[in-house]
């Protein structure tokens, strides 16, 4: 019964841990460079973009999104929407601005370095949200310290959770009996 437990609470702390590790990925910001090739504005509500196949059926907002390229050919979209007050916090109110600085890389041809966090889930028609465009340096670097931090951080934490875990199950040997 006690080995029977001690593997649930295993499983279910393997099973946390993934579904923590996938939210930290989707949240977290990551950082690339790439060449922006066409930037759009869409109308949209619940179910995606306005089209003659998705009729306005509810309240509707601009959605901002940005095409890219990076070195290696790989098309890209983003959408580039304000976080404003609600979760993630990232605290986004500027997306005309970035629109226009994607505009402007993209007229000039010039490479950007994007921060964006979340993925791109084709059936869905899900993108990843654009927080930050700068104009990239010849030796920009991707890599982002704060999404490493967390994951080590959250990594850390959940081994020593396994450790603790396993020590809580630990058989204990009966005490020696006093002479």
């Amino acid at each position: 019964m006690r080995q029977t437990l001690k593997k649930m609470l295993l499983v279910a702390w393997a099973c946390l841990a993934i579904v923590c590790l996938i939210g930290l990925d989707y949240f977290l910001p990551e950082k690339q460079i790439v060449k922006i090739t066409g930037v759009e504005v869409k109308l949209t509500d619940k179910d995606g973009p306005i089209s003659k196949t998705n009729p306005m059926d509810g309240p509707v907002n601009d959605v901002y999104y940005i095409y890219t390229e990076n070195p290696a050919r790989d098309i890209r979209v983003f959408r580039n929407e304000d976080t404003v007050w609600s979760f993630p916090f990232y605290f986004k109110f500027n997306s005309a601005d970035l629109q226009a600085k994607a505009a402007s890389l993209q007229t000039h041809q010039q490479d950007a370095l994007i921060t964006s966090y979340g993925w791109r889930l084709s059936m869905l028609s899900q993108f990843p949200n654009i927080t930050t465009i700068e104009l990239a340096e010849a030796n920009a670097a991707t890599f982002s310290f704060w999404r490493w931090f967390w994951f080590s951080v959250v990594g850390l934490l959940f081994i020593l959770g396994f450790y603790g875990i396993h020590r809580l199950f630990k058989v204990k040997p009966a005490p020696l009996p006093e002479n």
